[in-house]
């Protein structure tokens, strides 16, 4: 078995593991919290460092370019890039050809790849990681077994609408130490309103953009759920979504629109939309 590395955990970190164009740093710069960014995306890159010119320069943003793959001992690897969808690029040939949508506009380019293990043991383990990289979430949590301390809270994007999958994804954020979970709307997130009294970090005034993480920590709403009670919610929200969007009113070209919008109207929420795992290490229950 290989020996464990020691990582100083650093109580003011967050990784953003997915950058995008920096939506997310952001608002965790805005609350006190230095900040780690990976992103592979060369566009998105000069984007945020741009927008977010201010915290690079005050050294509480350090952006880190590349992609985080399971073999990083690889220079390059292929990255799969959007103009326009730019939220989905990827270093998954799976996911690019999971449907036709996703295979259109997808192009071919070489980015640099990181030592994610290595980052860990330079800067520490942040108190909070988002992890949103289109398919290769599970690399990151493989990444964290190295370490003998682990993130108080982390989120990864639930593996969309299949109940095997998400059982082994929760398997193993059991497995690092995480026992109480959230499942959080996502389409929606940009009319969440955050709590007049943040527990993480500065209260701020913030809006949040579409297709963000939003809160996190002990700012999310809702109880934290078990491992057990959180597979049962998706198996309902998977069973449903399968329900609606197999029906012949959800396949009709015509009628798909405004029936989505009579269904979300009705149940307040996003069909089928997608959600993030919210996982508290129960080192941290005490929070």
């Amino acid at each position: 078995m290989p020996e464990t590395r020691h990582a100083r955990f650093m109580p003011n970190l967050i990784f953003d593991v997915g950058m995008h164009k920096g939506e997310d740093a952001e608002f965790y710069l805005k609350k006190g919290f230095d900040v780690v960014a990976f992103e592979a995306h060369p566009d998105l890159i000069a984007s945020a460092r741009a927008s977010l010119a201010r915290f690079t320069d005050e050294k509480r943003l350090r952006i880190v370019e590349g992609a985080i793959t399971p073999d990083p001992g690889a220079d390059f690897i292929v990255f799969y890039q959007y103009a326009d969808r730019t939220k989905w690029g990827t270093i998954e040939p799976e996911v690019v050809q999971s449907s036709a949508k996703r295979a259109e506009g997808a192009v071919e380019i070489r980015v640099p790849t990181i030592d994610f293990a290595s980052v860990i043991q330079e800067v520490g383990i942040p108190y909070y990681m988002k992890i949103d990289i289109e398919g290769a979430d599970m690399h990151c949590l493989e990444v964290l077994r190295q370490f003998d301390a682990r993130p108080a809270y982390l989120s990864i994007e639930a593996i969309e609408q299949n109940i095997e999958n998400q059982k082994r994804q929760i398997k193993l954020l059991c497995e690092l130490g995480y026992d109480r979970f959230k499942a959080v709307q996502q389409a929606r997130m940009h009319r969440r309103v955050l709590p007049a009294d943040s527990s993480e970090g500065q209260a701020v005034a913030h809006r949040f953009a579409k297709g963000t993480s939003g809160p996190f920590g002990s700012d999310l709403a809702g109880r934290w759920r078990t491992g057990s009670e959180i597979l049962s919610d998706y198996d309902a929200v998977f069973r449903r979504n399968r329900r609606f969007t197999e029906s012949v009113l959800w396949k009709s070209a015509l009628l798909r629109k405004p029936v989505r919008r009579a269904i979300e109207w009705v149940a307040g929420t996003t069909i089928p939309g997608w959600y993030d795992t919210h996982a508290r290490h129960r080192d941290f229950q005490a929070r």
